[in-house]
């Protein structure tokens, strides 16, 4: 499968089996299984607990490149505060980092452990 292909589904959040499932079945319900290949997207309990490590990283880059533009654009303004404005205009992307970051660690666990769909039942 082309790396541009999986790619296009990692960011479009799709199966990292087939490419074309989509995972989230709502705002922040995931399907069980893949529509598409009925691949099982939590291999195991606390399967997701390696997403966290994802979602830290990506809101640390995330905030850290809000407080380095804030500190560019207000460099009169006390640090502290460019810190509380930045965790406030975060705020509402907590859920979209906390998807993307199940979406990573599931392409990262299938990249590192692959797995078929017929293998978890």
């Amino acid at each position: 499968m082309a790396v541009s292909r999986k790619w296009w589904a990692l960011l479009t959040q799709r199966c990292p089996y087939c490419c074309r499932g989509k995972l989230y079945a709502g705002a922040l319900t995931m399907h069980e299984r893949c529509p598409v290949c009925n691949l099982r997207f939590e291999r195991e309990p606390g399967y997701f607990v390696g997403s966290l490590y994802f979602s830290y990283g990506m809101a640390v880059v995330i905030l850290l490149l809000m407080l380095l533009i804030g500190s560019m654009i207000f460099p009169e303004v006390d640090l502290g505060w460019i810190t509380l404005g930045c965790i406030a205009l975060f705020v509402p992307f907590v859920p979209l980092v906390s998807r993307y970051a199940r979406v990573i660690w599931m392409y990262f666990d299938h990249w590192a452990w692959p797995t078929k769909p017929e293998e978890l039942e």
